[in-house]
């Protein structure tokens, strides 16, 4: 669609409105400086009460598409969100509702934040934005990109180890870790992550330098930093501590490269951490010596004594520590530290497991001793290609879901740490203490309550026994269950759901099909029966799991409630199944009673009923 702006300057200057003073279209416009505008025009308004002239472009799906507004002539010099160019940076296009109706107002609506822009950027009352888009500026004069895995929680000057690799059309640079018993598990982890090996890369020191609380830095806007600026905005911004650690490092010579490096942490006002970097040449590198030979000579840091004809080269630090990228990606960094056991890892274990890895659980651990079929693969995490190893000698050696699992897990969230067992989940807590701090949470979704009856006994029993959650479906998506128990008290666990009766057998009083009907199905015979629900069912239940289960990691939970989720009974119903009175129950009814499964007089939690003699006082 063409922009017609003589239309646009008759409905702007008709309208009731104080912004545009006058509205001039532009015939002719650099279309290399102000490439992707179909049209452009400059507009007359106060600023500041102040006669001024914006330049506007429209783009060319104006008005589905914000136009974008310059100070050309740098009318109020260095103001945050005004980028090299002129161009002001007033909004998030994900943050603006766009009425194409009525492409007049859209311009009003945005020459409204400009202003008020602007006006914010010449009083002083944004300033700190200037450290909160820090980055922002230092990438617009990068030459370097370094992949930096560095901890910025840690706020103690430290040397990394830094790698130089040259690949086609470039060089790769990686910064991490300075401990040299972590540099094999490095060089692990950037080939799977970077499909790089840098076992014969180049090798350079490298400084991680965290600035101190309070620090305030207006990024380079024009002209990069010169060394002596650099230096000066780096060394006046140190804690004593770091200052010293800083100078102790940085005069311990070197084997002579000519090229050192820096990375900045950066503290903002809104509690992140920016991060830059650069690197550093010179013609003349310093040198110091204890001997008269030659080969002795060992580089000083250009920070102590500055060579002659020295260069700067900015570098853009991509992160990929996973403090940052968990926590970017709607994760929580306080699960870094958490050991969680999984019991059963099938359609609906594996999925909870695959949850917390991208939560940013730390630590995992499963529990199964099943393996991997043809008939899992459309309600499990795992595929076809977890089926068989690849194995010479033993030819369709089949998997074991706990060992695809580690293999999955590892391949996508390579920080997280896995253990896998494949064995009966009953002989575990002969095996391994099960108790606090050896594990923060114990899910069990293994889909037997025989067994679950079981593992809650010798869970309830434990000295000091972790929350531990059980997980289930049932049948044509009528709905699921996650049951919290030991959290925080032992009264309220997975035995009293199946109070007995004097008439009728145990059942489970959670259920929303009525008990002793028959859902089992089978393809080929007996050898081949299952109980038929979807991955969707089993997803629903691993969310419903998982968001209890962080809850509780992070103390946001508690006592033992009894969650559900309802689906839509209609294939439930059509196939000639009953449902309970519990299924009548709406969302809110469900949330009201969910502590009313507990059983006063439940043999195992019970204070009449548990046994004592196990329990350590």
């Amino acid at each position: 669609m063409e922009v017609n702006l003589e239309f646009i300057r008759k409905q702007v200057l008709e309208m009731d409105q104080t912004l545009i003073r006058d509205f001039n279209p532009k015939d002719d416009f650099d279309k290399e400086k102000y490439s992707g505008f179909e049209a452009m025009a400059e507009i007359d308004v106060l600023i500041c009460e102040e006669p001024t002239t914006l330049t506007v472009g429209f783009p060319k799906r104006f008005p589905n598409v914000l136009p974008s507004f310059y100070d050309d002539e740098n009318q109020f010099g260095s103001i945050p969100h005004k980028l090299p160019g002129g161009l002001l940076c007033f909004t998030r296009i994900d943050s603006l509702l766009i009425d194409t109706r009525y492409p007049s107002s859209i311009v009003l609506n945005c020459l409204e934040k400009v202003i008020s822009l602007i006006e914010s950027g010449i009083t002083g009352e944004n300033q700190n934005d200037f450290m909160e888009e820090f980055e922002v500026y230092w990438i617009k004069k990068s030459f370097l990109d370094i992949y930096a895995h560095i901890d910025t929680s840690n706020e103690r000057v430290r040397e990394l180890n830094l790698w130089s690799k040259n690949i086609p059309e470039n060089d790769f640079f990686i910064a991490a870790s300075e401990k040299k018993d972590d540099i094999e598990n490095l060089e692990k982890l950037v080939k799977h992550l970077f499909k790089i090996d840098i076992s014969n890369a180049n090798k350079y020191r490298c400084f991680y330098i965290p600035l101190k609380e309070g620090t305030f830095l207006i990024p380079p806007l024009d002209e990069k930093w010169s060394f002596s600026e650099l230096k000066t905005n780096i060394m006046s911004n140190l804690t004593e501590e770091n200052l010293k650690i800083f100078n102790r490092l940085a005069n311990r010579p070197v084997k002579s490269t000519s090229l050192e490096y820096i990375i900045v942490g950066l503290p903002t006002p809104n509690g992140n951490v920016a991060l830059f970097g650069f690197g550093m040449t010179g013609n003349k590198i310093p040198f110091k010596s204890h001997k008269k030979n030659k080969e002795t000579q060992k580089q000083l840091h250009p920070f102590i004594l500055k060579p002659k004809d020295m260069s700067v080269y900015n570098a853009k630090i991509n992160r990929w520590h996973p403090s940052h990228l968990i926590g970017r990606s709607g994760g929580h960094i306080q699960l870094n530290d958490k050991h969680i056991l999984i019991a059963g890892v099938g359609s609906i274990g594996s999925e909870i497991a695959m949850r917390f890895a991208k939560a940013g659980v730390g630590k995992i651990s499963m529990v199964d001793n099943d393996r991997l079929e043809f008939g899992n693969i459309h309600r499990h995490v795992l595929g076809s290609d977890q089926l068989y190893y690849a194995i010479e000698e033993v030819p369709l050696m089949q998997k074991s879901k706990v060992f695809g699992m580690k293999d999955e897990i590892n391949r996508k969230y390579p920080f997280s740490k896995v253990e896998a067992f494949y064995k009966d989940i009953l002989t575990v807590p002969e095996e391994m203490d099960m108790n606090k701090p050896n594990f923060d949470l114990i899910i069990v979704a293994i889909g037997s309550p025989n067994t679950e009856m079981e593992l809650n006994r010798l869970f309830q029993g434990l000295p000091e026994p972790p929350p531990t959650l059980y997980t289930w479906v049932e049948p044509l998506g009528i709905g699921g269950h996650t049951l919290v128990t030991l959290n925080g008290e032992r009264k309220g666990c997975y035995q009293c759901l199946f109070k007995p009766d004097e008439i009728e057998p145990i059942f489970n009083r959670s259920a929303f099909a009525q008990p002793f009907q028959d859902f089992s199905k089978s393809i080929t015979g007996c050898g081949s029966s299952f109980v038929p629900y979807s991955f969707l069912d089993s997803e629903r239940s691993a969310i419903l799991t998982v968001e209890a289960g962080i809850k509780i990691l992070m103390g946001k939970m508690q006592g033992n409630p009894l969650l559900s989720w309802k689906g839509d009974p209609s294939l439930f119903e059509e196939s000639g199944y009953k449902t309970t009175i519990r299924h009548s129950f709406d969302s809110g009814k469900l949330e009201e009673t969910k502590y009313l499964y507990k059983d006063s007089s439940c043999p195992v939690c019970s204070l009449e009923g548990r046994d004592t003699s196990s329990i350590a006082n």
